[in-house]
C-alpha cells in the first residue's frame, strides 16, 4: 500500500525492563503517564517433567504461574525529557489500565490482570518529585478461577460507578464501584457473551429515555438508558441496550437489565479488537461508532440506538491501516459549518447550510505502529472519509499502546496541536529482547486565520472550505492552509 501521511520521528527513547501492554496518561496530573508491562515466565525444566496431559490442574497451575507484571510511572518533564518515578511490580500480568474519566477522581485508575484481578490505584503528585502510585485495593470480582483472564476494561463516561470488563472465557460484564471502591456485579449472568476471546469494550452517551419507561417507581424513575459494544476474536461486534437502575436492592432484580439479547453484527474479516463511540448524533438520531480489526482496517459505522435495540448498522467508510487496529483514542471532536455541496444542499426541500463533523484519533496498529487520523463526514449525509494525517514507524514489531498528554491537543493562540506519541515495540539484537517507549511530538498549526482570538480551538483541514463554529460567516468560504512540522 501507498506510503500516506506525515512521518513522524522520536525525540526520546527509553528501554523498559517487561514487555509493554498498555500505556495512558493521568488526567489529574498530565505530566505523568503509567506504563503496564506484562512477563511470559519460562517454565523451567524441573517442572516441565511433573506433569503429564491429564494432570488438568497441575497445567493450569503452572499456566497461572507463568505471568507477571508491573505498573511502571514516568513523568514528561517540561524539556520533553522521560523520567522514570517508580515501577510496581504485580504478581500477574498487567492487561489494560484506565484512569476514571470523572473530575472528581481524575487520579484514580482501573487495573486488571491476567489471573482474574480488578485492581484501583491512585497517582498521588501533591509532594513533587515524590509522586507515586498507591494501591487502593484488589479484587476478584468473578471468584476466585484465575485461570480466567480479564482482557479489557471501559468506565462510563457519565455514569462514574460503571466499569466494564472483557473476558478469555468469552464473557462481558458490567460492575459497580462504589465510592468505598468496592466492587459488585450488577445482574446474573454476562451482558454480552461471544464465541471466542472478548477483546475490547466501550459505553456509548446516554440515550434519552423514551416516555413509556418512565414508571411511578421511584427505583425505575431515575434509570438511566445507555448502549454497550463489545468486539470479540469471533470476527463479531456485539451491541445491546441497557437499562440502569442505580436505586434498586438486591432483593428488586439485576441493578443492569437488558430488555433484548445483543445484537451480532459481521462485517469484519478478523478479531474486532478496538471500539471508539463519538459522543454527537447524526441528523437521523443515527450514532456514529468507530472500530478496529486484526485485519488491518479501521471502519466508520452509522448505528441507530434510538430503538428498542441497535440496528440498521452502516458502514460509512472504511481504511486499510496496514497493522492490526489495537487500539483506538479519541483526541479532539469537532462540529463545522460551511457551504453545502451536492446532497447536502436541500433536505426536505429546504436549503441548509452543511453540518459536517472531524474526529481527529490516534490509532495503534500493532507491526504498523501509529498513525493520527482525520474522519470527516456530513451531519446530513450519511458519508465520511478517512485521511491518514501522521504515521510513526520508529519499531521492529508490535504496537500495542499510545497515547497523548492531555491539554497538547491545543496549545495556545495558534492552534498548534501537540501529540506526544508513545509506541511500544520489541526488537531482537543479539537475541536479546528490548522493550521500548518512543517519545514524539507532532504539531500542525493553523495559518492566517483572522479570528485567532475567537476561535474557540480546533484545527481546520488542509482542504476544508468551512469555518470553526464562532469563526466570521464572511470567512466561510476561506481556504485555510495547514502546515505540518514533527
Amino acid at each position: 500500500m501507498e506510503t500516506q501521511g506525515h512521518s513522524i520521528k522520536p525525540l526520546r527513547s527509553l528501554t523498559l525492563d517487561l514487555p509493554p501492554s498498555c500505556i495512558e496518561f493521568c488526567p489529574g496530573h498530565p505530566d505523568y503517564f503509567v506504563i503496564g508491562t506484562y512477563n511470559l515466565q519460562k517454565q523451567n525444566e524441573a517442572d516441565a517433567g511433573i506433569a503429564t496431559e491429564n494432570d488438568e490442574e497441575q497445567q493450569t497451575r503452572k499456566a497461572i504461574q507463568t505471568r507477571d507484571g508491573s505498573l511502571v510511572l514516568f513523568r514528561l518533564t517540561e524539556t520533553r525529557d522521560i523520567k522514570h518515578v517508580q515501577t510496581l511490580p504485580y504478581p500477574s500480568a498487567i492487561l489494560d489500565l484506565h484512569f476514571h474519566p470523572c473530575r472528581e477522581r481524575p487520579a484514580v485508575m482501573a487495573v486488571v490482570s491476567s489471573t482474574g484481578g480488578l485492581s484501583f490505584f491512585k497517582l498521588s503528585a501533591s509532594k513533587e518529585p515524590l509522586a507515586s502510585l498507591e494501591e487502593i485495593v484488589t479484587h476478584r470480582p468473578l471468584g476466585g478461577d484465575e485461570g480466567i483472564l480479564f482482557l479489557s476494561c471501559a468506565w462510563h463516561p457519565y455514569i462514574p460507578e460503571l466499569l466494564a470488563i472483557t473476558t478469555s472465557d468469552y464473557h462481558v460484564h458490567i460492575l459497580k464501584v462504589d465510592d468505598s471502591w468496592d466492587v459488585h456485579e450488577t445482574r446474573n449472568e454476562p451482558v454480552i457473551t461471544h464465541s471466542l476471546e472478548a477483546w475490547t469494550v466501550a459505553f456509548s452517551s446516554l440515550i434519552p429515555k423514551r416516555p413509556e419507561l418512565d414508571v411511578a417507581d421511584s427505583s425505575e424513575k431515575d434509570s438511566q438508558l445507555f448502549t454497550i459494544y463489545s468486539g470479540g476474536d469471533d470476527s463479531k461486534l456485539f451491541a445491546t441496550n441497557c437499562s440502569y437502575h442505580p436505586n434498586r436492592t438486591s432483593g428488586e432484580g439485576d441493578l443492569i437489565e437488558t430488555p433484548y439479547p445483543p445484537v451480532a453484527f459481521r462485517g469484519h474479516e478478523a478479531g474486532v479488537t478496538a471500539i471508539l463511540p463519538l459522543d454527537f448524533q447524526l441528523a437521523s438520531l443515527d450514532s456514529v461508532v468507530i472500530t478496529g480489526s486484526y485485519d488491518d482496517h479501521i471502519r466508520v459505522y452509522a448505528v441507530d440506538e434510538q430503538n428498542a435495540f441497535p440496528q440498521k448498522l452502516r458502514l460509512l467508510a472504511e481504511q486499510n491501516l496496514e497493522g492490526g487496529v489495537w487500539r483506538l483514542k479519541l483526541i479532539r471532536l469537532e462540529r463545522t459549518t460551511g457551504i453545502p455541496s451536492g446532497a447536502e444542499k436541500r433536505v426536505d426541500g429546504i436549503e441548509t447550510e452543511s453540518q459536517r463533523w472531524t474526529a481527529l484519533v490516534l490509532a495503534s496498529c500493532m507491526h504498523a505502529g501509529s498513525r493520527i487520523l482525520e474522519i470527516t463526514g456530513s451531519m446530513v449525509v450519511e458519508s465520511c472519509e478517512v485521511r491518514v494525517l501522521g504515521r510513526f514507524e520508529e519499531h521492529k514489531s508490535m504496537n500495542y499502546g499510545s497515547d497523548f498528554q492531555p491539554g497538547s491537543e491545543l496549545e495556545g493562540r495558534k492552534l498548534q496541536l501537540m501529540l506526544l506519541i508513545y509506541g511500544f515495540t520489541r526488537t531482537e539484537v543479539d537475541t536479546m529482547y528490548k522493550y521500548i517507549v518512543y517519545a514524539s511530538v507532532y504539531s500542525f498549526q493553523l495559518l492566517d486565520c483572522p479570528f485567532l482570538n475567537i476561535c474557540p480551538g480546533g484545527y481546520i483541514p488542509r482542504k476544508s472550505r468551512s469555518r470553526t463554529i464562532g469563526c466570521c460567516k464572511s470567512f466561510q468560504n476561506r481556504d485555510f492552509r495547514v502546515e505540518f512540522s514533527g
